[in-house]
């Protein structure tokens, strides 16, 4: 038998890795990984452990559309809040872009931002 896998990382294309990370450092409340981070790859560590989120240098870029569908999302990021409207000051103040509710869920219990590099995420409260 062989042992089982084990996720390494969690990786973000982006054009600036350094700039994404602080950005999300600031929102979680992480820190850059230095050991595991140079000018194209950035590691974002969790204090309490766990797999990292690394962003990773992409020059040629194109964020999505959401919500349209010419570029769609990929993939996304979920992050539990305790409340939505802690949670908006605290992701507005870290750089973020509130973008349009889903219109079938204007009463849902999240709400979606923009990265400061264009990648939707969403603060789900708990």
């Amino acid at each position: 038998m062989t042992a089982p896998l084990r996720l390494a990382a969690y990786a973000i294309d982006c054009p600036d890795p350094r700039g994404l990370a602080e950005f999300y450092g600031r929102l979680l409340g992480w820190g850059i990984d230095e050991d595991q981070s140079d000018e194209s790859w950035v590691e974002l560590a969790s204090p309490e452990g766990g797999v990292p989120i690394a962003f990773q240098a992409d020059p040629d870029f194109e964020p999505p559309t959401w919500p349209g569908r010419e570029r769609p999302q990929m993939a996304h990021l979920d992050v539990r809040v305790e409340s939505l409207s802690g949670g908006h000051e605290r992701a507005l103040a870290a750089g973020a872009t509130e973008l349009p509710q889903p219109s079938d869920r204007l009463d849902a219990n999240f709400r979606v931002y923009s990265d400061p590099a264009g990648h939707p995420f969403c603060l789900c409260a708990c």
